[in-house]
């Protein structure tokens, strides 16, 4: 039976830097992924969309600049830099990060995709894992395990028929051919679809936006707002009573779902030139309007909702409805054979280094990317915090500092 130094579950950007940084050291670990291939976010790859992060906030080039899965060596490889340089932009096309990704898988070897986690159990020196596959059932030894299940599309109760933002280029053309459509939801991806859909309607058609939110708001860029995707904000907000920890999470929406100044000035300029010839927009943006139910018979979405502050009754029919709901963790079954301790129901317990609290002492440690924002705060899903935070796993895993975590002081105190 194969015996590994860590196992790593589920292969997203996290994990797979965690895999791309450990070849530069003597630990020995695997990453099991049941999808087929590597595919990100695949059903929001809209062309012109660009990522959030700065380009330097790849899969390593934090922890390590030299490493050659960064970025930067990925234009090289591919003929791109010169050119990359040449558009003077910090911020990557989404498709060429998914691009990217796949460069680097390609660049590794210990990657298994087409394998699936069905079950792990403690033992005395870790863990034993069995792994499915191709109708197969084989099992490994670990001492250590790194979740990375991500998270899954979330869509509330009530809602009939609608399709989430995260198949949204699996129904674009069938979208694109009728004639109402909305929107529900705020931040970047119901923004990308409502631009999508908008640059693309007839004078026929129409596309709401509708959203809870008190306005359609900006993604914060100050650059002192910034600081809370530090280390030294982490280590803040990790130390915090539970309460003041969910406190905290209510006041960073800005910061987590606002929309990139770009998308916002593309929408009005759209906007804008849709009515320079006195034209109606047949695109209603309604903030404030709590969306209760959508129903769906004959065809026809029926959406009801309320005016957060007026109470108005809104009531409108479309051909279809794209929600932008959001997302919750995946936590396998399987969790629930482990002694995990829980802050309150749905969130584990994670030390600073991000291992699960355990009631009673385990042979190995079980690490986890998935479900710590209520624990480490909105840094937990800032993709070039998570360099640091692999660079801390590996450390953990392999006793010593393999990744020293040099951090720039933010100039803020926390």
């Amino acid at each position: 039976m194969k015996q590994f130094d860590f196992v790593a579950i589920g292969c997203g950007p996290y994990n797979l830097g965690l895999m791309a940084l450990a070849e530069k050291t003597e630990l020995h670990g695997v990453c099991f992924e049941q999808r087929a291939e590597m595919m990100w976010h695949e059903g929001m790859l809209i062309e012109g969309m660009t990522m959030q992060t700065h380009y330097l906030q790849d899969l390593v080039t934090l922890a390590d600049p030299t490493h050659p899965s960064s970025f930067l060596n990925y234009l090289s490889d591919t003929g791109r830099l010169q050119t990359f340089i040449t558009q003077e932009q910090d911020k990557i096309p989404r498709t060429e990060y998914n691009r990217y990704l796949r460069w680097v898988v390609n660049q590794l070897s210990t990657i298994r995709f087409g394998h699936y986690v069905s079950d792990v159990r403690a033992e005395e020196e870790g863990f034993l894992v069995t792994v499915e596959s191709d109708g197969q059932s084989t099992q490994v030894h670990t001492r250590h395990l790194v979740l990375g299940t991500g998270a899954a599309p979330f869509v509330p109760d009530g809602f009939e028929q609608v399709i989430h933002t995260s198949d949204y280029l699996t129904y674009r053309d069938v979208l694109k051919d009728r004639y109402r459509v909305a929107v529900v939801g705020s931040g970047q991806s119901a923004a990308e679809v409502f631009l999508d859909l908008l640059r693309e309607a007839t004078d026929e058609q129409r596309v709401d936006w509708i959203t809870r939110s008190e306005q359609f708001e900006s993604l914060e860029a100050g650059k002192l707002g910034d600081e809370i995707f530090s280390v030294d904000y982490v280590d803040y907000f990790h130390k915090l009573p539970y309460d003041a920890r969910q406190e905290l999470l209510g006041s960073f929406e800005r910061f987590r779902h606002g929309v990139n100044p770009e998308t916002m000035t593309s929408i009005y300029e759209t906007l804008y030139h849709r009515t320079a010839e006195a034209k109606a927009t047949k695109a209603d943006m309604m903030t404030q309007v709590e969306v209760e139910s959508i129903s769906y018979d004959w065809l026809t979405h029926r959406l009801k909702g309320t005016q957060r502050y007026t109470g108005e009754v809104i009531e409108r029919e479309y051909d279809l409805v794209v929600v932008a709901t959001g997302y919750r963790p995946v936590i396998p079954s399987w969790i629930n054979q482990l002694p995990v301790v829980w802050e309150v129901e749905g969130e584990w317990a994670v030390r600073d280094t991000y291992e699960v609290i355990m009631s009673e002492s385990l042979g190995g440690k079980l690490f986890t990317h998935t479900n710590i924002e209520h624990s480490h705060g909105p840094a937990a899903t800032n993709l070039g915090m998570a360099v640091y935070r692999n660079a801390v796993i590996l450390n953990d895993m392999a006793g010593e500092t393999v990744y020293p975590i040099r951090h720039q002081k933010p100039f803020t105190t926390f």
